[in-house]
């Protein structure tokens, strides 16, 4: 096993470390101290390497890896290859990222310009650089990019590679209207792929024992950047993504967004160790630092879905430091139950980057792109409704973005899974025909990937429904009868005609106001509709943005009333509140159940957790002998175990934050 397909640690504490250079206070023995004791066994090392002489401190780095190496302490170098300074570009004009008008873009980061991948002068350079880092005897060389601007590029060279490759002047970005928008899309990530090629062959021609990865694309629309996991993985021996920063009000970002970020680097990347960078602050302010709490969540629920965790520290804060140390502990000790692991969830929720690109997702604050892009349909907020209802379920679920994904899986969500194309389309159908069950909603597999709406569902006869027309119920006081329960309806309804589907409900007519009188619709609300060995379950509407938007109480009981009627859930949490996130994954023949606890002072950032007890949970095994239960973070074995034919169920005493159970077969 490689080193990096070990458990990592990692710390960046870049702001702290650059300071103290600046000041000359910088104690190479007492700085990596500092860092191993806080239980770190890896690091992302940077002393401003990046600008026009990223070699500065070449000799600096050399010193300082030599003290590593023999203390214990894994390095990766970082390298910033998307950042310059303004003044770099007077020198080097071609090397920058330009808009649509060809003016230097000259905001990143407020004040900043952005190299172009495709500027054969700025590669040069920097594959030159990243030859010679490579040979200074450190572990490993993180990139901090590449990236495409939101509003770029459309330099001479991007100009000039686009027209050869596709034969037409490159279309302005964000302009979905454009058909050749996708081209451009499509030429970006190629060039990152390119770019990160050449930086990969660069360092492994320099030094073949020098890993490398770069900073990827979490869950949110990827044509602003360019980045494309699943075409850069191959060029990178881990993969990472920026799942733990969040910015300004973070009531509005996902309390999952980490695990998140987990699920879908393991479904890009099975094959690469995945790292979640979580930034210990209040971003974008560096000296507000991140509460304890909100830490240990960020860390439990990274290690709980498969992943490392980075942790950027930009500030000292004692507290904090306490609560590093905690979490570091958490591995200690249990190695070989955060190494190689794999889901083994039976539910999986279906991730499109086609509908997030083409049909239209909200692209979050962040550093690459800048503050907030709205759109006028908002793929994202279905798919993470649609998170959010399985995680309060406590179902344990992965999430599959291939067709060649769905093998062991029982039940398939696609949360307005808008755009699909042919070979996905062939993998549901196989799904449901040889025994899954389907839950889908709203505008799924309404587009090609070109954007052309189809006359009706192209799954129509997995559906049993035909589509029939889109109405806007706004907000208004309407409601769905669904299994006998009147429930709000949803913003958006999609009007249907069943064919060979069942009803399990019925739409209200559209009040347009409020306290007036209601009327049941001749549409369905929910078709059930039997399809091949498996089911098919569809609800006429954007529910699941809808839940996410306004957290209505009966869409969880009414999502539950339905999956549980057709799935036996295989993990049951007892005596719980809906605030624990439940994820199992399995090493050899052990199961190991991880539980984090969001349960707080219902506010962001998190400044308190309330402890749970007595928490029974019953885990569908199998005929699997089960011979021991182990809960590995209170490190103590659980005695009252019950076997009810294929099931287990144990007692846990207590959870703070963050508990594994490990479930041994004998």
């Amino acid at each position: 096993m490689r080193w990096f397909e070990e458990p990592l640690k990692i710390i960046d504490r870049v702001l702290i470390d650059r300071s103290l250079l600046q000041n000359r206070e910088f104690d190479i023995e007492k700085v990596i101290d500092e860092k191993i004791r806080l239980g770190f066994n890896a690091e992302h090392f940077s002393v401003h390497i990046r600008g026009e002489n990223p070699l500065k401190y070449i000799d600096f780095v050399k010193k300082y890896v030599e003290v590593a190496k023999k203390k214990g302490l894994k390095v990766f170098l970082y390298v910033n290859v998307h950042w310059h300074d303004v003044s770099d570009a007077r020198k080097h004009p071609s090397w920058f990222q330009v808009n649509y008008k060809g003016s230097l873009i000259r905001d990143v980061y407020g004040s900043g310009v952005m190299p172009c991948v495709n500027s054969n002068g700025y590669r040069e350079f920097i594959f030159d650089a990243l030859r010679k880092l490579a040979k200074t005897g450190i572990n490993g060389i993180f990139l901090d990019g590449p990236v495409f601007h939101p509003k770029g590029c459309y330099c001479r060279s991007c100009r000039a590679k686009f027209r050869k490759k596709y034969g037409i002047e490159i279309p302005k970005k964000g302009d979905f209207e454009n058909k050749a928008h996708k081209l451009l899309i499509e030429f970006q990530q190629l060039s990152l792929k390119e770019f990160l090629k050449g930086a990969y062959d660069a360092i492994k021609k320099a030094n073949r024992y020098v890993a490398m990865y770069m900073n990827g694309e979490p869950v949110r629309p990827n044509w602003v950047s360019g980045r494309d996991n699943v075409l850069l993985k191959q060029h990178q021996d881990l993969i990472g993504a920026e799942g733990g920063f969040e910015y300004y009000n973070l009531i509005e970002s996902p309390f999952f967004k980490c695990e998140m970020t987990a699920k879908l680097l393991e479904a890009q990347a099975p094959e690469k160790p995945r790292v979640i960078f979580i930034a210990a602050k209040h971003s974008p302010w560096n000296r507000e630092v991140l509460t304890p709490e909100e830490l240990k969540v960020r860390c439990a629920e990274t290690i709980a879905n498969g992943a490392n965790y980075w942790i950027g520290i930009t500030f000292p804060s004692k507290e904090l430091y306490n609560a590093i140390k905690e979490i570091n502990s958490w591995i200690d000790g249990n190695e070989e139950y955060y190494t190689k692991t794999v889901d083994a969830s039976d539910v999986g929720l279906y991730w499109s980057q086609d509908t997030a690109n083409f049909y239209g997702g909200e692209v979050p604050t962040s550093d690459f792109t800048g503050r907030k892009i709205k759109v006028k349909r908002d793929y994202m907020k279905s798919f993470m409704g649609a998170y959010e209802l399985l995680l309060r379920l406590h179902i344990p679920f992965k999430v599959v973005v291939d067709p060649h994904q769905f093998d062991g899986l029982k039940v398939l969500i696609l949360p307005n899974t808008a755009v699909l194309e042919d070979e996905e389309i062939r993998g549901i159908r196989n799904f449901v025909e040889g025994g899954g069950v389907l839950i889908s909603s709203y505008e799924t597999a309404l587009y090609d990937y070109n954007m052309n709406r189809h006359h009706s569902f192209h799954i129509e006869d997995v559906f049993g429904t035909t589509f029939m027309g889109i109405e806007d119920y706004d907000g208004y006081e309407n409601y769905f009868e669904i299994l006998g329960e009147d429930i709000p309806a949803p913003t958006y309804v999609i009007k249907s005609a069943p064919t060979t589907g069942v009803p399990l409900g019925t739409m209200y007519e559209n009040t347009r106001g409020w306290y007036q009188e209601i009327e049941k619709s001749k549409y369905p609300s929910v078709v059930l509709n039997d399809y091949g060995l498996g089911k098919s379950i569809y609800i006429a509407g954007n529910f699941f943005q809808t839940y996410y938007e306004y957290k209505i109480a009966s869409y969880f009981r009414i999502f539950d009333k339905i999956l549980s009627r057709f799935y036996e859930y295989k993990v049951k949490v007892l005596n719980a509140p809906s605030s624990l996130s439940v994820s199992l994954r399995r090493k050899n023949s052990c199961y190991i159940l991880h539980l984090v606890n969001f349960t707080s002072d219902l506010k962001r950032p998190i400044e308190y957790i309330s402890p749970l007890k007595n928490i029974k949970v019953v885990l569908k095994i199998n005929n699997e002998n089960i011979s021991e239960v182990e809960a590995i973070i209170g490190k103590r074995p659980l005695k009252k175990l019950k076997f009810y034919r294929d099931k287990i169920m144990v007692n846990i005493p207590k959870i703070e934050v963050y508990e594994a159970l490990v479930f041994k077969t004998g």
